[in-house]
């Protein structure tokens, strides 16, 4: 059985399933370059099905696509990667007060018309947007129309027949991902999905049971507005929504109480728990505006911080009492409000929890994955594997690393050393030195989160290594902490996790030991001394295993400074010559691509 996973908006993202097993999922934003690109991933599906040796559509069994609700304008407007934060600014007062708070009936394509791409492949999209109603918000009909388009789109580029097609709810898919990567099939397990928006929800409760799943509830959007909220403060505090609420959960731990107190307050007045659902005090019109009058005058590391606690208090009371309406103690969990590793540390913590699972990049680009996932089981797939590993995307191959040598040996380059078939202990011995490696070897991890594969890597002893980082490459902002990727085998040593759960793909926070705060002073947080790890098991990842064991041998320390290989605000390197670009735009010391050291002296 062949299934093409694909999402197709926000992080477009593609997706191969075989007999059972996920063979790759990369997104478009690797090819194109563009950060979170929502454009149709056609180079992403290509890789796909190259991989897996399909030759014509005609081999393929479905397409699975996540959400059955698609949004033209914003991607041909390239909402995503092209609106940067004035114009997200922009939006809040030239559209969406005017329309929720004013009454007044504007359509998003006319006020954004200059930006609508219509040229972006496959070329057709200007006729299916005069063919469509040009109401305020889609149609039925409309949406019945997109999707015909997308079926259209798909058969002509890979020839795959248009009675394959399936679309998945949202929030299915979403399930379907967080409980079929998950290593969990015998007995019950509780599969809560929380996201924005998808299909007109917000989350959604089901249960897994020996490898079928059940959907139990879904939550309307209209009434479970974390993600809403978190996006609106992110673009208060002068950050890009979609993009860097995750700075906003970094920013948090340097408020204490009494800074943040305020702040948490105007938060409670708003959204509560109501047993299994979510409820309304006074429903602003508009979450924006009604958080920027009241919020106005406060401090912004209390606003972060009053966010996150009415944010994680909030996720927590809803999972105990969903645990406790079901019997249930062991649970995973997926939607992009699951991309926030400090709300999942606190219901790791909670009592009435004994097992939890976040699978890797649990947002909207894994809904390919989950909508694959759940049409096997449809079509009658007996057995799905648990994801093995986050390793799906291009592999970094001898031939591409010659040619980059090549090239470089062309234009007569002489400040670099070359080191072929590279030993891990040569590499350990540079990182402790104090160098700064980044590796681009193996196949690419998918998603957020880089895993060893396309990180950069550093000596994580002294906190100094922050700043080198951030000077020589990432110029990320002051307050943000980098993670640390730690021997599996070393877990006990830095991590309180008395629940030994598992974490291989830096998806959940632990507090961690005082010996960590000495070891891996540069991968954990500043202040709360949390740590986002990767645990680096020998099986998943062998050669990043190997350097870390190397460097443990010389310096007594199981684990390095692990972020992710890119500028910032890029795409994740993908290619050798993607690598490259990077190594030689900064003060990177060492670039490790596929079994090559190439080292400025």
């Amino acid at each position: 059985m062949k299934i093409l996973g694909l999402n197709l908006g926000y992080m477009a993202t593609a997706s191969i399933y075989i007999d059972g097993v996920l063979d790759s999922c990369l997104s478009q934003e690797r090819f194109s370059r563009k950060k979170n690109d929502e454009s149709y991933p056609k180079e992403a599906i290509e890789y796909c099905c190259l991989r897996a040796g399909i030759k014509s559509g005609n081999e393929i069994d479905c397409v699975a696509i996540g959400s059955t609700e698609h949004d033209l304008w914003h991607r041909l407007g390239r909402y995503y990667s092209g609106f940067n934060i004035e114009d997200r600014m922009n939006e809040q007062h030239s559209y969406w007060k005017p329309v929720l708070c004013d009454g007044q009936e504007i359509a998003w394509q006319d006020l954004y018309a200059e930006r609508l791409d219509f040229e972006q492949y496959p070329g057709t999209w200007r006729a299916l947007a005069e063919n469509l109603s040009g109401e305020h918000f889609y149609t039925d009909e409309d949406q019945r129309k997109i999707r015909e388009h997308i079926v259209t789109t798909i058969e002509e580029h890979i020839g795959v027949p248009g009675d394959r097609f399936q679309f998945v709810d949202h929030h299915t898919a979403h399930a379907a991902y967080a409980y079929y990567a998950s290593p969990f099939r015998d007995g019950q397990t509780l599969v809560l999905t929380l996201d924005a928006f998808g299909d007109g929800n917000s989350a959604s409760i089901s249960i897994g049971d020996d490898g079928k799943l059940e959907r139990i509830k879904t939550i309307s959007h209209r009434d479970f507005q974390v993600a809403r909220i978190y996006r609106y403060i992110t673009l208060l505090l002068g950050m890009k929504p979609d993009e860097h609420e995750y700075k906003v959960m970094g920013l948090a731990p340097y408020a204490k109480p009494q800074i943040y107190s305020k702040a948490y307050e105007v938060f409670r007045e708003t959204m509560y728990v109501d047993g299994l659902d979510f409820k309304f005090r006074d429903r602003p019109k508009d979450l924006y505006h009604h958080f920027r009058e009241k919020l106005e005058g406060l401090r912004f590391d209390g606003i972060a911080g009053g966010l996150q606690k009415y944010v994680e208090e909030l996720i927590c009371e809803w999972v105990k009492n969903v645990v406790a309406k079901y019997g249930i103690r062991r649970i995973v969990l997926a939607g992009g409000v699951v991309m926030n590793i400090k709300a999942i540390q606190k219901l790791s913590e909670l009592d009435c929890i004994d097992q939890i699972f976040v699978p890797p990049s649990p947002g909207d680009e894994s809904l390919g994955m989950g909508a694959a996932f759940h049409c096997a089981k449809a079509l009658g797939e007996s057995s799905i594997r648990p994801l093995d590993n986050a390793y799906l995307g291009t592999d970094i191959d001898a031939d591409e690393v010659q040619e980059l040598l090549n090239d470089i040996q062309k234009r007569g380059e002489t400040r670099y050393i070359v080191t072929r078939d590279v030993d891990p202990a040569a590499v350990a011995k540079k990182l402790a030195q104090g160098r700064v490696i980044a590796r681009c070897a193996g196949r690419m991890e998918f998603g957020a989160r880089s895993l060893g594969n396309r990180s950069i890597i550093a000596d994580p002893r002294s906190d100094k290594m922050i700043r080198t980082i951030n000077d020589k490459i990432k110029n990320r902002d002051f307050w943000m902490p980098f993670a640390p990727a730690i021997l599996v085998e070393f877990a006990d040593k830095y991590l309180k996790n008395p629940k030994k759960l598992s974490a291989p793909y830096m998806t959940i926070a632990f507090e961690t030991h005082d010996i960590a705060q000495k070891d891996l002073a540069a991968g954990i947080h500043p202040v709360d001394h949390t740590a986002r790890p990767q645990l680096v098991d020998s099986e998943q990842n062998s050669e990043f295993h190997a350097l870390i064991s190397e460097f443990n041998a010389i310096t007594g320390v199981g684990g390095v400074l692990n972020t992710s290989f890119n500028l910032h605000g890029e795409p994740i390197v993908r290619s050798a010559k993607d690598a490259y670009r990077v190594f030689e735009l900064t003060d990177i010391d060492d670039l490790w691509v596929g079994q090559v050291l190439i080292s400025k002296m």
